[in-house]
């Protein structure tokens, strides 16, 4: 079968072996170095997909950097190929391969979702941002009210500058109208470069080092970690054998779990009560960071509900929008009842 011939050729393009049977269904996935081994999105997709009665499958694909363009060569060519998720390291690599970027993609810098159209042409879009923002101004199943009300005019501490904090501060900018972004950094040359960017647009940022963050923190109503301080595993950092131990309210130096930990409880208890705590981290589904902010009493949110809400809006505003428009189904409708699905199947 033609779902067959295209697996064969992307199996040739990963290094996890793809057992699923696709028979003539619609084939999806998530790209990353190693998504079979941690990702989220197979169950939540495949949940979806099964709720919408889309005969479709999605797969994790563990592609190497320098495999990505056989890869991408291959969804391209594929008539069964709905579309696939990005995850790190290729969100950046992979817009050399696609026909068109989204105008917001194309402002992050980055990509997490690639749509196939039915003409072979590939297109890319970041669903983060906007994923972050359903996250905080809707309210959630399990949750009767919001996580926080209004961005208007508020002021929000943005710790990292990386590209999860480069989606979540371009969304969050647009909303704050006279609130203040305030971007705290290890390396304060990267803040101050994002809030150049974002200043150029209009919005009120401002960049900070670590050392200011204490200062900052009791000042905004809403902190946002996007460091990978928290982040449970191994970690990449030569200094640094797992970055759990650590919280986001201070700075992380090798053997210094304990120094961090005490700071940042200080720092959270200096810190006024409607403040709430958001972590875009959600391995472990309680950092450091949101365990001292439950702690001194603030109202917290990991990562979780980030991850599903970019995933509903890559199902139904992106990947699958075509198929579910042809059955005719509610669009408001149908992305309540795939947002609860997901939930469930997390």
């Amino acid at each position: 079968m033609e779902s067959n011939r295209d697996i064969t050729a992307i199996q040739a393009c990963v290094t996890n072996p793809l057992h699923i049977p696709v028979g003539d269904r619609w084939i999806a996935g998530v790209i990353g170095d190693a998504p079979s081994r941690y990702s989220k999105s197979p169950a939540l997709w495949n949940a979806a997909f099964r709720a919408t009665n889309l005969n479709a499958v999605y797969l994790p694909f563990d592609v190497a950097e320098n495999r990505l363009k056989d890869f991408i060569s291959v969804v391209k060519n594929s008539e069964r190929a709905l579309g696939i998720n990005v995850t790190v390291p290729h969100k950046v690599k992979v817009i050399d391969y696609l026909d068109e970027l989204d105008p917001g993609a194309a402002r992050i810098g980055a990509v997490n979702t690639i749509v196939r159209t039915r003409d072979g042409r590939l297109l890319g879009y970041n669903t983060d941002g906007e994923g972050f923002i359903e996250s905080i101004l809707k309210p959630q199943p399990g949750r009767t009210t919001k996580f926080i009300e209004s961005l208007d005019g508020v002021d929000v501490l943005l710790l990292g500058a990386g590209g999860s904090a480069r989606a979540v501060a371009f969304h969050v900018s647009e909303l704050m109208r006279s609130g203040r972004l305030i971007i705290c950094n290890r390396t304060l040359e990267h803040a101050q470069a994002l809030a150049r960017e974002l200043t150029g647009l209009g919005h009120n940022v401002e960049a900070v080092g670590e050392q200011e963050l204490a200062t900052w923190a009791p000042k905004v109503r809403l902190i946002i970690n996007s460091t990978t301080k928290g982040q449970g595993g191994l970690t990449t950092d030569k200094a640094f054998s797992s970055m759990e131990p650590y919280s986001a309210l201070a700075p992380a130096h090798p053997a210094e779990s304990e120094l961090n930990t005490s700071l940042s409880l200080n720092v959270a208890s200096s810190i006024p009560k409607q403040v709430r705590f958001y972590d875009l981290i959600y391995f472990p589904e309680e950092t450091v960071f949101l365990r001292h902010g439950r702690m001194t009493g603030h109202q917290t949110m990991n990562g979780k509900t980030m991850i599903i809400n970019q995933a509903v809006i890559a199902f139904c505003k992106r990947i699958c929008v075509n198929e579910l428009q042809s059955r005719s189904l509610d669009a408001a409708e149908t992305y309540r009842h795939v947002l609860e699905v997901m939930y469930k199947a997390w």
